[in-house]
């Protein structure tokens, strides 16, 4: 399993001159390649600029596919499932996978903690066609 470690701080304001450009929040870009039809997971582990863990117990999660950011409906969910206070694992069910079919999609990955919504990953779902399927 794959283990992504997000620096909060690297979500925050930067210090930058009054005149630049200032980032609210950016999210950490992460592209993913599946096999159509197979499961998948990463572990999402949350830290503060020192690498200390950040309590994230308290948060909901919503990670989206859609065929293209603006679409309305999207082609499912991955399943969020808290692994301690401060990791999350980001699972692609087997169910979901074997709908996929017309890649590339885009994803993302928002956390909300108290009322502070912020969108932590985002990026590319690239999909390899399958030989063997499962029924």
């Amino acid at each position: 399993m794959t283990t992504v470690i997000i620096n909060r701080a690297e979500l925050g304001l930067p210090d930058l001159a009054p005149c630049d450009e200032q980032y609210l929040t950016q999210p950490q870009r992460l592209d993913l390649r599946i096999y159509r039809g197979d499961s998948g997971r990463f572990r999402v582990s949350i830290t503060d600029a020192d690498g200390e863990p950040i309590d994230v117990s308290a948060a909901t999660w919503d990670a989206d596919i859609r065929k293209e950011a603006l679409d309305a409906a999207t082609v499912g969910s991955f399943v969020v499932t808290p692994v301690d206070d401060n990791s999350i694992d980001v699972i692609l069910t087997a169910p979901l996978s074997r709908t996929l079919d017309d890649s590339p999609y885009v994803w993302d990955l928002e956390m909300t903690l108290g009322v502070e919504v912020t969108t932590l990953l985002v990026g590319e779902l690239t999909v390899t066609q399958d030989v063997s399927r499962t029924p």
